[in-house]
């Protein structure tokens, strides 16, 4: 007889190769910028200027570590996307911050993109719009490695991806039409 896993956990895994964001031997410092604004969310932004205040000028080595920093937000995101396995989960609804510990989280808040993407979308004050998980960023040399540990997603967050789902099908066939 096989006892299964005790727990509803689940471990979403990432790895990036950190000259993707960034090379070293030629950077782009515009194209990292529109990445960031594509795929951070202003508070990870303000946390990334905060960090690395002159970031945009070139400087080999605030370079490297400014892409091992992106990197890592990229791959807990992808992460978490395999975590709760949520493929219509936007970059833009997942979140990474730090508690007063130190300990950094992922959070999956579907309100940043429901509130802005859609006029459908109104929460209840009692209704679940965010979920934390625990997440780890690694570097080793040129990678980056996240890993998200999560339970499964809240039933009202699963219901708003549903819904997203289903208006983006609707609009295929509309335009189909």
């Amino acid at each position: 007889m096989r006892l299964p896993f005790p727990l509803a956990l689940r471990v979403g895994t990432d790895i990036i190769a950190t000259n993707r964001i960034l090379s070293p031997l030629r950077p782009d410092i515009r194209r990292a910028v529109r990445l960031t604004n594509r795929f951070l969310l202003p508070q990870e932004l303000d946390d990334l200027t905060r960090r690395f205040p002159a970031w945009k000028e070139h400087d080999r080595l605030r370079t490297q570590q400014v892409a091992a920093w992106i990197a890592g937000r990229w791959a807990a995101k992808e992460a978490a996307k395999k975590a709760w396995d949520a493929s219509l989960l936007s970059f833009r609804d997942l979140r990474i911050e730090a508690d007063s510990d130190g300990a950094v989280h992922i959070i999956c808040d579907t309100r940043l993109t429901a509130s802005h993407n859609s006029d459908h979308s109104v929460f209840s004050p009692t209704q679940v719009s965010e979920q934390v998980a625990q997440l780890s960023i690694s570097h080793d040399g040129d990678y980056t490695v996240a890993t998200v540990l999560a339970t499964p997603l809240h039933p009202d967050i699963k219901a708003e991806l549903q819904r997203r789902k289903t208006e983006a099908e609707a609009k295929l066939i509309s335009v189909a039409d």
